[in-house]
């Protein structure tokens, strides 16, 4: 079984319910001036998101949130933690369906891509896949759209698990707001350092063997040494330190993630570096969570020979 990595705090009968108390409590942020110049930048997204000013906005609101979640962390003490945390926060992440049934995680990186986990789209055809944008709910809000094409990593191995990236394109080009907007890929070659904090999202099960939340949930994960990794309860001779990458904890169980959230976004400094990919059960000490390396070339390079034709692409679509 394919696991993977954010678990949170049990959603109450109140939340369910939609009490504005509690909601009140919900992480938020706000990228409606972010959003403003990307939608005006729409058409070649991808220098946009390069420029200096930009970068370092996304990175200070990147900081407001991870600052949030490392406070509660520090204050609660609790395992297997997460926040309810409003799309306006991470608004590139999107809610993978097929059939109708939320399956996945994925990132906005374009006006018509998105990027996932390769084993979300194995054996599923475009036809039956749609994404939800702009909503914190997993199953209402915000808007559904058809996918139009869908592709695998050609290097991925379903038994190894390396190479765990896909891509999907949509029908529609994007309209961006303060609740739909991209996120900058990781540079290729960037190393990431140990001990880095980064914000992953999602909407997976709270624990393991548990529900799933229909609140989206956040919550700050370290980075780990590939060589405690391979020193960890996992497989040594499943980690490839060429396209993955792991973060967790090993003093107590670390806030995790669970089946559902596999696809879903790891942003460091305000940059997407890591897909989420697979585990080992949810927030168990000495079982640290894999992400797919984005930073890989073999993967970097895969990933920008598709997304290099949104330019000539994004003219085509339905804006909605």
């Amino acid at each position: 079984m394919i696991t993977t990595i954010l678990s949170a705090a049990l959603l109450s009968a109140s939340i369910l319910k939609g009490d504005p108390d509690v909601l009140d409590q919900t992480l938020d942020l706000n990228y409606t001036g972010l959003a403003g110049q990307a939608e005006l930048n729409k058409n070649d997204v991808l220098s946009f998101l390069n420029q200096r000013d930009i970068r370092e906005q996304y990175q200070i609101l990147h900081e407001t949130l991870l600052s949030k979640l490392v406070a509660e962390a520090d204050s609660t003490r609790r395992i297997v933690r997460g926040r309810n945390t409003s799309i306006a926060a991470v608004p590139w992440q999107a809610s993978l369906r097929r059939r109708g049934r939320p399956i996945c995680g994925a990132s906005v990186i374009t006006p018509q891509w998105l990027i996932t986990a390769a084993h979300c789209l194995l054996s599923a055809r475009p036809s039956e896949l749609t994404v939800r944008l702009g909503s914190s709910w997993k199953s209402h809000g915000g808007q559904l759209y058809d996918v139009k094409e869908c592709f695998v990593h050609p290097r991925y191995n379903a038994h190894s698990k390396q190479h765990d990236v896909g891509l999907m394109q949509l029908y529609a080009t994007l309209r961006f707001s303060a609740s739909v907007m991209p996120i900058r890929l990781v540079d290729e070659g960037i190393r990431i350092l140990a001990g880095r904090p980064a914000v992953v999202s999602g909407w997976g099960r709270l624990q393991e063997k548990g529900t799933g939340t229909q609140f989206l949930q956040s919550t700050w994960i370290p980075s780990i040494a590939m060589k405690q990794c391979r020193r960890s309860g996992l497989a040594r001779s499943s980690i490839d330190p060429s396209s993955m990458f792991c973060a967790g904890s090993f003093e107590h169980g670390s806030p995790d993630a669970c089946q559902g959230d596999s696809g879903g976004p790891m942003v460091m400094d305000g940059v997407l570096v890591g897909v989420v990919s697979w585990g080992l059960g949810c927030a168990r000490g000495n079982f640290p969570g894999v992400y797919t390396r984005l930073a890989q070339p073999a993967v970097s390079a895969w990933v920008h020979q598709h997304i290099g034709r949104q330019g000539a692409a994004s003219g085509q679509g339905e804006e909605l």
